[in-house]
């Protein structure tokens, strides 16, 4: 049996460190994607999804950087089973992790502005694959291939 690399973290700090890292640049990434949409959708034209009027950029940002701990967290515990056995996980992983926990939370709680759902599922997996590369690129999870 190969020795095991003593530089290399055990499965189970990556995992503490997966979910250390869904609970802050989950929200972080959530944020930034809601002040970028509020910022750049009246330009190209998204104004059908945008509440009317537009709410401050920035009190929106940070309301949506504190909803989104709950739903990171859900994210983390689909994709741990899969830290803790292999060291890492994939994008489709992360995709279906964001989510689940999005739409755990959103039924949950009884989001308003149902017909946007699905969008927003959409975006919340788009910023669970970004954690996951963000986590890919830092080393905390193993590169795939």
């Amino acid at each position: 049996m190969p020795e095991a690399n003593n530089d290399e973290p055990s499965n189970l700090a990556r995992a503490m460190w997966v979910f250390l890292g869904y609970m802050l640049v989950g929200p972080f990434f959530a944020g930034l994607a809601v002040a970028i949409a509020l910022t750049v959708g009246p330009v190209v034209g998204m104004e059908g999804w945008l509440p009317a009027p537009l709410p401050p950029v920035g009190q929106t940002a940070i309301a949506a950087f504190i909803w989104a701990a709950i739903p990171s967290a859900l994210a983390a515990i689909v994709v741990l089973p899969r830290v803790l056995s292999i060291g890492r996980f994939g994008w489709i992983d992360a995709a279906a992790g964001g989510v689940i926990g999005f739409a755990v939370v959103a039924v949950l709680t009884g989001t308003p502005g149902r017909e946007l759902l699905p969008g927003l599922a959409f975006v919340a997996g788009l910023v669970s694959v970004c954690v996951q590369r963000a986590m890919e690129a830092g080393g905390i999870i193993r590169a795939q291939g």
